[in-house]
């Protein structure tokens, strides 16, 4: 299986933490320069939800890799964008090295998800998609997985708005409001339901994710808004709520 690194440039992702009036004016320059994303809602102000699910060891070993700012880490997750039972979910390994991001994404069958992360062992079957890419994919999340004895740990939901280059190139905006997160005892991605804490709500969380180099216009809104760089990771960011909500109910 080829390495997720072994691409022709390398990926990156810029985070920023905006106000809401900030947010008004990236998205006058997102539609100056970039395009709806083909799976937002217009009516919906170009947003769509996002669901995930995230795994880790007992002793939270890929959060404390993240909270520590290791250079070279990745991140475990099931991912979807509605609680229909009948549309897939998506296995994903984030992966990190130094600045530079990869991601391994697998379509899989919803009602295989409980059985994949009982046992970690993949096969064609559980794909919706069944391509070399997404087979790799789902055999890397399930090695990484069963090496790690990986289990449900926390959910993080959050509606987003994108935007895309109108050319289909690979630069990205994106920004994430309404951000919660909750405890995860079960092998399934939830909508809904009761026990979220809230996250970071008084800020919106931008994204640009762009290949080798950072586009001019976006460095000149950054300047012009003084917007600061930061790690931002919904994970990380999600545990420490639910730690403290948990000592706070003691």
């Amino acid at each position: 299986m080829a390495s997720i690194w072994a691409m022709a440039g390398q990926r990156f992702e810029y985070k920023y933490l905006v106000t809401e009036a900030q947010a008004q004016v990236i998205r006058g320059y997102a539609c100056a320069y970039l395009a709806p994303d083909s799976h937002a809602d217009a009516a919906l102000g170009n947003t769509y939800p996002v669901y995930s699910l995230y795994l880790d060891s007992g002793g939270l070993a890929l959060y404390y890799s993240s909270r520590g700012g290791n250079k070279n880490r990745f991140k475990l997750r099931v991912r979807c964008y509605d609680d229909c039972p009948d549309t897939p979910v998506f296995f994903e390994v984030k992966t990190r090295r130094g600045d530079a991001v990869g991601k391994q994404r697998a379509c899989v069958r919803r009602d295989a998800v409980g059985r994949l992360l009982e046992s970690f062992c993949p096969s064609s079957n559980h794909l919706a998609v069944r391509t070399a890419e997404a087979c790799g994919a789902a055999h890397r999340f399930c090695e990484l997985g069963a090496a790690l004895m990986a289990r449900p740990t926390a959910q993080v939901r959050y509606v987003r708005e994108a935007y895309v280059d109108r050319d289909g190139g690979p630069l990205r905006l994106t920004m994430d409001r309404e951000i919660a997160c909750l405890r995860a005892d079960r092998p399934m991605v939830e909508a809904n339901g009761s026990g979220w804490v809230a996250l970071r709500n008084q800020w919106v969380v931008l994204e640009i994710k762009f290949t080798d180099t950072f586009p001019l216009w976006a460095g000149q809104m950054v300047e012009a808004l003084g917007l600061a760089r930061t790690s931002s990771a919904k994970y990380v960011q999600s545990v420490n709520a639910l730690m403290n909500a948990a000592i706070a109910v003691a």
